[in-house]
């Protein structure tokens, strides 16, 4: 015969919650969140020391979009300029709410050529 089995308490991170708790989660992640002019503010102030090795004839994108979605898009694993074109279009209605985005999200090309004109140590 086999001895009972001996009640051992859940670990804090496994206890059920009620969906007062969760609520409760959900409004302070909403309040902690940040709006699309501290971020923009946030990232222009990082990169403020980064310049545009672009002339200002024919620029079409705004240089700290460009850089931005390239950043983004290569923590999302993108390994290529046309994945880096992929990310922005799939999250383009996301990116657009802080970022401006004049001309839409930029082609892989306009990647390339600006991130072979940046200094890499002042990324």
């Amino acid at each position: 015969m086999k001895a009972p089995l001996k009640q051992v308490a859940m670990s804090p991170g496994f206890s059920q919650t009620n969906a007062s708790d969760k609520a409760a989660k959900k409004a302070q992640k909403r309040a902690t969140g940040l709006d699309a002019e501290t971020v923009q503010a946030a990232w222009l102030e990082h990169f403020a020391a980064l310049s545009d090795p672009r002339g200002s004839k024919g620029v079409e994108h705004p240089f700290l979009s460009i850089v931005m979605i390239a950043i983004l898009a290569t923590i999302g694993r993108a390994t290529g300029w046309e994945d880096i074109e992929t990310y922005g279009e799939s999250h383009e209605q996301w990116l657009s709410s802080f970022l401006s985005l004049p001309r839409g999200i930029p082609h892989a090309d306009t990647y390339r050529r600006l991130f072979e004109r940046i200094e890499p140590a002042a990324l």
